[in-house]
């Protein structure tokens, strides 16, 4: 029996929040998030590729490591999309430079390990939708979104 492929590569998580949120993240600082659409990037290069950390931050109650869980840690955030990159390359501030172009960076966050302003963005859904497309993102299987690409 063949072994599964454990797919590398970038992904794009959006998360939608229903009302005024203040979040302690971390070290990082509080946030204040106001409703609205906001998109995370993030890459999967470890063993269990995308599939194990996408499927990570679509579950509730788990350790909080990254700035994303404790954003999605909260009641009025959720994740209602996620696009996917499968490569090698390490491409995650690449396509985090590429949204900071069109969106409001919350600064700091996401990016304690990299030199960029931040990997999470205040967005408008179908313009990022958009854009992602227009970078080879597909939608994840399993995530309940529409996704470019999806049916």
């Amino acid at each position: 029996m063949e072994a599964a492929r454990k797919t590398r590569g970038v992904y794009v998580l959006v998360v939608e929040v229903e009302e005024p949120i203040e979040v302690a993240v971390g070290k990082l600082r509080r946030i204040r998030f106001e409703p609205g659409v906001y998109a995370y990037v993030g890459s999967a290069r470890g063993p269990g590729g995308i599939e194990a950390r996408v499927g990570r931050h679509l579950r509730r109650g788990k350790r909080l490591r990254w700035h994303i869980d404790y954003l999605l840690d909260h009641p009025e955030a959720r994740i209602s999309d996620v696009y996917v990159k499968e490569t090698a390359e390490p491409l995650e501030c690449r396509v985090a430079q590429a949204l900071a172009t069109g969106f409001e960076v919350i600064k700091g966050f996401g990016a304690s390990d990299c030199g960029c302003p931040g990997h999470l963005f205040r967005c408008g859904s179908q313009r990022l939708e958009r854009i992602l497309g227009s970078l080879g993102f597909g939608s994840f299987a399993g995530s309940g979104g529409r996704g470019p690409g999806a049916a």
